[in-house]
């Protein structure tokens, strides 16, 4: 699934905004009017984009970043922006709408806060002209998020967007734009490149290049640009007039991956959808031969075209888990120079695609030897109905990201495009959910989550190895309790967003539910592990074919745990070893985690592994879906802890200070001692062979200072050659009329002979001010201090004599 994460990233950002606030340098349009510089009250969109370019106030825009080589951000409202000419960026600029999410739900992809909704932003060009132009001198770079653009127009070249830099458009839909050429978008220049991720994209039409469209070359030389297109719907583009959709020419570097692209038409008799390659029926294109396109994981079907891949032996073509096929009367492969059957070099790399191979209408048209050679790794779409494999034509809603997209069927055939065995395909199908788990189930008959043809994928629940060790306790607790504290504080502050009450409540709630339950369920080095932080769950099918995902919560699913014991994997990934009595596995309802532990305190032997297995059932499903794999563990010995600690030595006085250092440090990482059914009153520190407690070190000490000690003895395990004490410790300053304070470091030893970390003792004299502390090591450097000054005035007294 997507990452589970997302909330404290959320709130890293947010926490961050109320200290970037005072030196917050965004740019806030405030007004829906298109007003330039007459209104010096409100800041327009138009006013907003000269103030970013010049970096400079205007109208009633504030200057923004003062520093020509820092980008201005616009913020947007939600509504719509009505332009009555294109806007002219002339420096680098970031224009975002109103962010598209709701906190007062978690999501219904992600199960994490906030739920994402539809574009609340608009940029219209009211079919006067086009939304932005870059092609000025300085040829900016643009980023455009969270927005809709519609209706632009030119009458030549590009009708939503002219670009002459680099652009990025992240949840941008571009809609009914209109141009010559580029209908939605036209790259003109060598600094020009182009960046989509996630948006729709639909009626828009150009008569070269409906979607987009480039130049070709610059001062007589191929133009290189990057043109990278992931997870966008792109629908009823174009028009019987259209002779391509995507035009490409010069020397791109074209990549689409997790794309839905149908329902566009072009001319049926000369028209291209994708047109990559050097001759169409329009004549030469002025394709490089150093071009490449790659094709990912794409959903290419239903649209209208006589060729929906025009290609020919100019440029790589890599294509890969890709259906491409059901296009209608024309070729979804056509190769542009003819006849291919005997074509020995078209550059053409396919893999793990479902094409329609058979000759004839909707036919990918390739040479003879390729397609010998790729006929077992190719599902062969010839006679297959649309309906059997893939579902209708969702429309935008939550449950696809806001976009348009099908979802393949799972009938359990070979024409399938379900569970390929390919693990080739994106990582991300174009929602954004995981595709795929790793083999390593537990059950014999399951079959593993593999790529799915196309740009969705049909999750089923797949529970894979978990592997952890036990940390200490004091470190999630003390992450535990600061979450809490954070959430709480955002709650209480008067300053904090409404918008954002939800999602803090929510976590609050969760951190407060993790530290009472961890506090109050821990047993001793407990490994906590959760069985829906890395699985993916099942999919229900609705019944318009779309999707709803069961998310991996004890909503929808049961746990069961059960032990096996100690061992390893075999060559098989089963379990291979031998029942352990001293180890439990449990499912914690409370916590809603496995907790594995041992009622011994043994660590795992190197090379070794403790085992539970775990199965997730999805709760009324019929028949029963469910999927099993292994907890793999280990068990480690946590650190004891020692602190700083302080104490008063009074000035003048004789006697000593006596303290038990040990009340200053813990053993409690590991846990709770009495959950031990072998020990249950294991001692916390070492303890010498007469049961005494002899786990104390002083790493280092100043000369002034007197360190002793009830008992003394040697130190456990590898540090046996030194000395350590138990019992009080006797401090004492060896002058009585010192009036300086000083500071020792010691370290403990756990009842395992694991040294802490190394803490200070300071000593503050009532003589002396706390900046007056020597510290330990220091001592004698200080004495020959003083002895410097005596020397150094003796030689002053004799100067002076001798004079």
């Amino acid at each position: 699934m997507k990452n589970y994460k997302k909330g404290i990233l959320t709130l890293t950002i947010l926490s961050a905004m109320s200290l970037m606030a005072a030196d917050d340098k965004t740019i806030y349009v405030n007004t829906f009017d298109d007003e330039d510089g007459e209104n010096t009250s409100k800041c327009s969109l138009r006013e907003a984009v000269t103030a970013a370019s010049t970096h400079k106030s205007y109208g009633g825009c504030a200057t923004g970043q003062t520093y020509t080589t820092v980008t201005n951000v616009i913020q947007l409202e939600a509504g719509e922006y009505k332009l009555n000419k294109e806007l002219q960026p002339l420096t680098a600029i970031v224009i975002q709408g109103k962010a598209p999410v709701d906190y007062s739900r978690p999501d219904v992809l992600t199960n994490a806060y906030p739920a994402q909704t539809d574009l609340k932003t608009v940029i219209n060009g009211q079919g006067k002209s086009r939304i932005i132009n870059t092609t000025s001198t300085d040829k900016p770079s643009l980023a455009l998020n969270n927005l809709l653009l519609k209706d632009g127009y030119s009458s030549t070249l590009g009708g939503a967007l002219y670009l002459g830099g680099a652009t990025t458009l992240t949840n941008v839909s571009i809609q009914n734009a209109k141009a010559q050429v580029g209908g939605a978008i036209y790259l003109n220049d060598v600094s020009s490149s182009l960046t989509i991720t996630s948006g729709n994209y639909q009626q828009n039409d150009a008569v070269q290049g409906s979607i987009f469209a480039m130049t070709c070359s610059d001062n007589l030389i191929d133009t290189t640009r990057n043109v990278t297109v992931e997870s966008a719907s792109f629908l009823n583009n174009g028009s019987a007039n259209s002779q391509s959709a995507f035009s490409f020419c010069g020397q791109p570097t074209a990549s689409f991956t997790a794309n839905t692209i149908t329902n566009n038409s072009v001319n049926l008799n000369t028209g291209s959808l994708i047109q990559f390659s050097s001759k169409t029926p329009q004549g030469k294109t002025y394709l490089s031969k150093t071009s490449s396109l790659t094709l990912l994981s794409n959903t290419i079907v239903s649209n209208s075209a006589w060729a929906t891949l025009l290609y020919n032996s100019f440029g790589t073509k890599v294509l890969s888990n890709n259906i491409l096929a059901f296009n209608g009367a024309g070729k979804s492969c056509r190769y542009a120079d003819g006849d291919v059957a005997d074509v020995k070099t078209t550059n053409f790399g396919l893999t793990n695609n479902a094409l329609v191979l058979t000759a004839g209408d909707d036919q990918c048209d390739l040479p003879t030897e390729v397609v010998k050679a790729i006929k077992d790794t190719t599902l062969d779409l010839s006679g297959v109905a649309f309906s059997t494999v893939l579902s209708t034509l969702q429309n935008p809603s939550e449950y696809t990201s806001y976009m348009y997209m099908y979802f393949p069927k799972d009938n359990g055939t070979k024409t399938d495009l379900v569970d390929t065995a390919s693990m080739a395909c994106s990582a991300r199908d174009q929602r954004g959910v995981s595709r795929t788990a790793s083999i390593n189930s537990t059950g014999q008959t399951e079959t593993s989550n593999t790529c799915d043809i196309g740009a969705t994928e049909v999750l089923r629940l797949t529970a894979g190895n978990l592997t952890a060790v036990n940390q200490s306790i004091v470190t999630i607790l003390g992450g535990y309790q600061k979450q809490y504290d954070t959430f709480k504080s955002l709650i209480e502050n008067k300053d904090t967003n409404p918008d954002f009450l939800p999602y803090y409540r929510a976590q609050e709630m969760t951190y407060d539910n993790n530290l009472k339950y961890t506090k109050s369920d821990q047993k001793y080095r407990t490994v906590f592990v959760d069985p829906f932080a890395t699985n993916l769950p099942d999919e229900t099918v609705l019944a318009n074919g779309g999707r709803e995902i069961k998310h991996l919560s004890t909503d929808n699913y049961d746990v069961t745990v059960s032990k096996l014991g100690t061992g390893k994997l075999d060559a098989n990934n089963q379990f291979l070893g031998k029942d352990d009595a001293n180890l439990r596995c449990e499912w914690d309802a409370n916590l809603k985690k496995i907790l594995v532990y041992r009622v011994d305190d043994a660590v795992t032997p190197t090379g070794d592994y403790e085992f539970c297995s775990y199965t997730l059932t999805l709760k009324n499903s019929n028949p029963v879906k469910s999927s099993s794999a292994y907890v793999v563990t280990n068990f480690i010995n946590i650190d004891p802890i020692a602190n700083d600690v302080s104490y008063t030595i009074q000035h003048g006085g004789s006697q000593k200070i006596d303290v038990n250092l040990l009340e200053n440090a813990n053993d409690d990482g590991d846990g709770l001692t009495s959950a031990l059914v072998t020990k249950p009153n294991k001692s916390k520190f070492y303890l010498d062979e007469s049961g005494q407690d002899l786990a104390i070190r002083i790493t280092s000490v100043p000369d002034p200072v007197s360190v002793t000690a009830d008992r003394s003895g040697p130190c456990p395990g590898d540090d046996k050659k030194l000395t350590c004490y138990g019992g009080k410790i006797h401090i004492q300053l060896k002058n009585t009329l010192d009036p300086f304070g000083y500071k020792f470091k010691y370290v403990v030893y756990d009842a395992d002979s694991l040294v802490s970390n190394e803490a200070t003792v300071t000593l503050n004299n009532t003589d002396s001010s706390p900046s007056s502390v020597r510290e330990s090591g220091g001592g004698s450097f200080e004495w020959f201090s003083i002895f410097g000054l005596f020397g150094l005035l003796g030689l002053r007294l004799r100067k002076q004599k001798m004079g």
